[in-house]
């Protein structure tokens, strides 16, 4: 494909997204089955565009505005190019599979925007992020508002987890290294890889070995944070497709039980193609109902640990995820408040005296954090507050990550994760 008809399938995507609101992973992946033509270096450099306009959507549109431009996806890949120097109208030339031109008026203002009008633009505009949030977001992150948002701006780095039950994080880096592949040991997880740039790893032969899963080092670090051990029951009550259900059973060695739920019977059934690969026996699936499904009855009081990876805002994934910025809404916040602490208070049930619960999201937002850690502490006088491993254990500087009392949390630019808050809770033996 020529670079304009890379443009004309971004402007392609981004009127999609705004048709269908569908995720922008998603829609990309439907986008490019339709289209099998297009290669995987045009795949590249059209999620490139597309995820930059994503990422940067309030500063373009200011720089629009800026010389009475309207706000449209054509615009915003045109100001977008504009600014990393591309010439637009080269790019926008009304050829075949190519974006329809702009008037030579257009192209004059186009042509006079200057990035210095966003030094004085508003604060939510200037790090791309939704005005309503700013209130939280500040009152989350203080002083690293500015940092943390700048750092969302950022390609995520492709992290993976080491399958300890297969290999070592040694083993699976000289087998890496032998295919001509550049990965680092991750600072703060002790499974962890880290690739610079992108990689085909669901081709190779490691990855069909079971040897590792993808995932990030923030990720990694949650279920090291369990701390499980092998023989024990341990439950995690919103598994998802089953990462972390993976790395705990690693940690447990195949022995003991491991209940992995989820309202999702879709994302669940992917972890069963996912822990044959990874030779893990100890792992059982159940598809819950509700929150409240009478399976939780019926295990009431069994488990030595629970971990609730809450449903949440994905505001500390947003590297990864820029779009889901933009779907957010107050109401979407406040449902997920009371979803969290209805599913918290039904899976504290499961914890036998003496037993772990663990809390967690993706989020930054203290009103699904520290807010409900306070919340549970209060509502469930039982329990009380689980010292965590001190990150010196892990050989991690403690500027890397902040730690306090029984919470655990990671933030992009200071951690170079994504952002994850966990906060842990013990039963009191009767």
């Amino acid at each position: 494909m020529k670079p304009a008809a890379q443009i004309q399938a971004t402007i392609e995507l981004l009127d999609e997204r705004d048709e269908t609101q569908y995720p922008a992973d998603r829609l990309m992946a439907g986008y490019f089955k339709q289209r099998r033509y297009i290669g995987s270096k045009d795949k590249a450099a059209i999620s490139e565009h597309f995820y930059a306009v994503l990422r940067q959507r309030n500063a373009l549109g200011y720089l629009l505005s800026s010389v009475s431009l309207p706000v449209d996806n054509r615009g915003l890949v045109a100001v977008l190019n504009h600014m990393q120097g591309q010439a637009v109208a080269a790019l926008f030339n009304g050829d075949r599979y190519s974006p329809v031109p702009f008037s030579a008026d257009i192209l004059a203002k186009l042509a006079s925007i200057d990035s210095a009008v966003l030094e004085t633009a508003p604060q939510h505009v200037r790090l791309n992020y939704p005005e309503w949030l700013e209130p939280s977001l500040s009152a989350s992150l203080g002083d690293r508002l500015d940092t943390e948002m700048l750092a969302m701006s950022d390609r995520a780095s492709t992290d993976i987890r080491v399958n300890t039950l297969k290999a070592s994080r040694d083993q699976l880096l000289a087998n890496l290294t032998q295919q001509g592949l550049s990965a680092t040991p991750t600072p703060l997880s002790p499974w962890g890889l880290r690739f610079d740039g992108r990689v085909a790893l669901f081709n190779l032969q490691a990855f069909r070995d079971g040897w590792f899963e993808v995932q990030d080092e923030g990720s990694q670090l949650l279920a090291w944070l369990t701390q499980v051990q092998a023989g024990q029951t341990v439950v995690d009550f919103c598994a998802g497709a089953g990462g972390k259900s993976l790395a705990m059973a690693a940690m447990m060695g195949n022995k003991g039980a491991l209940y992995a739920c989820d309202v999702h019977s879709k994302r669940l059934g992917q972890l069963a193609k996912r822990k044959n690969r990874a030779g893990v026996h100890n792992i059982r699936t159940h598809v819950l109902s509700s929150e409240q499904d009478k399976w939780v009855k019926q295990h009431a009081g069994r488990a030595d640990m629970v971990l609730v990876d809450a449903p949440c805002s994905g505001t500390g994934t947003w590297r990864r995820s820029p779009d889901s910025r933009w779907n957010l809404t107050p109401i979407d916040v406040d449902e997920l408040v009371a979803l969290q602490r209805s599913i918290l208070t039904s899976a504290q049930r499961l914890v036998k005296p003496g037993g772990k619960l663990v809390y967690a999201t993706c989020s930054l937002l203290n009103v699904e954090n520290h807010d409900q850690a306070a919340w549970f502490a209060a509502e469930f006088t039982d329990f009380v507050a689980a010292p965590l491993p001190s990150p010196d254990s892990l050989g991690v500087a403690h500027e890397s990550v902040i730690v306090n009392a029984n919470t655990f949390q990671t933030l992009p630019a200071l951690s170079d994760t994504d952002a994850f808050f966990l906060s842990a809770f013990e039963r009191q033996a009767k």
